[in-house]
């Protein structure tokens, strides 16, 4: 059953600002577990990819808002990419599971998750 839904958009053009502004020390804030496949793979889009994944950390933590879950923006990790992307929740209780996408182009990213409750029989 469906019990929660977030969506977020970011703008890239910020994003872009404040890493030439702070440069590292802005990644390491709003993404430490893991930005380095935005270096590595996606260097020439490396705004847009930053902001694609502090878009599903903002989507996750409305997600589980609407489901009744208190959560912070550091509680949620996303890592890898491509069909290697990896978004987990700590403490997530093992009954929820989290469908999302991301997605971005020159202007905007975006993200959306939706929170599902597994149905186990009694």
């Amino acid at each position: 059953m469906l019990v929660g839904v977030g969506v977020d958009i970011v703008s890239v053009k910020r994003v872009e600002e404040l890493l030439n502004r702070f440069g590292e020390r802005f990644l390491k804030r709003i993404l430490p577990e893991g930005y380095g496949y935005c270096l590595e793979r996606r260097k020439g889009e490396l705004p847009g990819c930053i902001s694609a994944r502090f878009a599903l950390k903002e989507a996750a933590v409305k997600a589980l808002s609407q489901a009744g879950y208190r959560i912070g923006i550091k509680d949620v990790s996303v890592e890898g990419g491509g069909k290697a992307l990896s978004l987990t929740v700590r403490d997530l209780p093992p009954r929820l599971k989290l469908l999302y996408s991301i997605s971005h182009e020159r202007e905007f990213a975006v993200a959306v998750v939706n929170v599902i409750e597994l149905q186990f029989p009694p």
